[in-house]
């Protein structure tokens, strides 16, 4: 039992630091909103998302988007995942209110030489683009007030579902984290480390895919909330199993070293 807690605990200390950083940002080296404004100045909509102070999931600042519609991009080395090393990206989103359905989200997309893919995760209050990829059927209002929405915008993605896996969390005010894992064609998304839907098709071949560009804020009115964005981070993640064979090849090493 020890044995096996001790080779569990080795795996994620691995995945860890095998961990290739692509980007990250937790928004607390600008000193003011120009200095924001001017290193997440692509994709730019509504004058741009706001450098707040009002709410942070770590450190003392995050982004914000109110009412209006703001958005702010900023581009990063173009990144392909794969099986064998998928690229995560993930946020934390504070999500005020649950009484209406905001339109409040985050987006990752290859978006060079052209917009290939769009994928966005957050709070989403369109039921017309909106489906349950369970059942099919149209999503409620009550729906986007109880799950987290996701879109995959381009062939072969669903557009818009929600996040609504057995055991998933649920939307509720404060702090949460949103992360997707993308394979060689297919994504799984997570919201606080609980898997939301597994398997959505987002590129037609291996490599087809290659993002580039991060953005905070929907670009769109919402009529009710506000909604908060810090520590965005995209990473290529090897696959646990191929760290778990690296692991077993040194600890037979070690082992074999011990018995003599």
């Amino acid at each position: 039992m020890k044995r096996n807690i001790v080779f569990a605990a080795a795996i994620a200390l691995a995945i860890t630091a095998n961990a290739q950083v692509v980007f990250y940002d937790d928004f607390e080296s600008y000193t003011d909103q120009a200095a924001f404004s001017a290193a997440w100045n692509v994709g730019v909509a509504g004058g741009g998302a706001i450098l707040s102070t009002e709410q942070a999931a770590s450190g003392a600042q995050s982004i914000k988007q109110d009412l209006t519609n703001k958005a702010s991009g900023k581009d990063f080395t173009p990144t392909s995942g794969s099986d064998a090393q998928p690229l995560e990206w993930s946020f934390m989103f504070y999500d005020s209110t649950q009484e209406a359905n905001l339109r409040q989200f985050a987006t990752i997309r290859d978006n060079s030489p052209a917009l290939a893919q769009l994928v966005a995760v957050g709070a989403y209050n369109d039921t017309t683009l909106t489906k349950n990829l369970f059942t099919g059927a149209s999503v409620t209002a009550a729906d986007l007030n109880t799950y987290y929405a996701c879109r995959v915008a381009f062939a072969p993605g669903p557009n818009w579902f929600i996040l609504n896996t057995e055991g998933v969390p649920t939307r509720s005010t404060g702090w949460h984290e949103i992360k997707a894992v993308f394979g060689d064609t297919t994504a799984d998304f997570y919201v606080d480390g609980i898997l939301g839907m597994a398997d959505i098709p987002y590129a037609a071949s291996a490599g087809a895919i290659t993002f580039d560009r991060v953005t905070v804020g929907s670009g769109l009115s919402s009529a009710n909330g506000v909604g908060y964005y810090d520590n965005v981070t995209v990473a290529l993640v090897p696959e646990p199993s191929t760290i778990a064979l690296g692991l077993l090849g040194g600890l037979g090493l070690l082992a074999r070293r011990f018995r003599k």
